[in-house]
């Protein structure tokens, strides 16, 4: 699930971005001040947990032609996923600029478009949230070990399928109803009844 998150932030933002600006999964690392940089916008997963609001209940079954259960599915789990989001460039206000219109995406989107979403990920049926976190980017960059740069930190809740468990019993081909009554079949004798004794005078 990860990857696939991964993968549709980079696509969404890619259609954003002015032509040759990369998009990156790379972390902040010190070398930054003294390489050459290119005009790059840098996804930083720096957290993941999970996210209670949108748990669902109740399994799920999976039936073939006939109506058969063939696979029985647990609910669906979310997973909070935290992106620190970063743009470089030669200059400072080329930086600005490349984040500027990373900000008004992700503003500007609640959910991933499907076309944005690998196959497996728009499968899931469910929608993928995007929302601005209230994460202070500054004490990042201080565990980081860096000096602090512009930036801003996005917060995606994305759904977690269970395995499938296909361990199940086999359909039952026939179904055989008993009343409890034991009737005795068509031409045979009725079993006799006990015999009563009556103390006579």
């Amino acid at each position: 699930m990860i990857t696939e998150v991964d993968e549709a932030l980079c696509v969404l933002l890619g259609r954003s971005l002015p032509e040759g600006t990369m998009v990156r999964l790379d972390p902040p690392k010190p070398t930054w001040e003294t390489e050459r940089p290119t005009n790059a916008i840098d996804l930083f997963l720096y957290g993941l947990h999970d996210d209670p609001s949108g748990r669902e209940s109740g399994w799920a079954d999976e039936r073939d032609d006939r109506g058969a259960v063939r696979a029985r599915r647990e609910p669906n789990r979310r997973c909070s996923l935290s992106y620190l989001v970063t743009a470089r460039a030669e200059k400072v206000n080329e930086e600005h600029l490349l984040l500027g219109a990373a900000l008004r995406t992700m503003l500007f989107t609640d959910s991933l478009p499907a076309d944005c979403m690998p196959e497996t990920l728009a499968a899931a049926g469910a929608p993928v949230l995007i929302k601005i976190a209230d994460t202070d980017p500054g004490a990042l960059w201080s565990n980081l070990g860096m000096p602090a740069r512009a930036s801003f930190a996005i917060t995606v809740s994305a759904p977690f399928l269970p395995a499938a468990d296909t361990d199940l019993a086999p359909p039952a081909e026939k179904i055989r109803l008993d009343s409890g009554q034991n009737v005795p079949p068509r031409g045979s004798l009725a079993p006799a009844q006990p015999r009563r004794w009556v103390r006579t005078p």
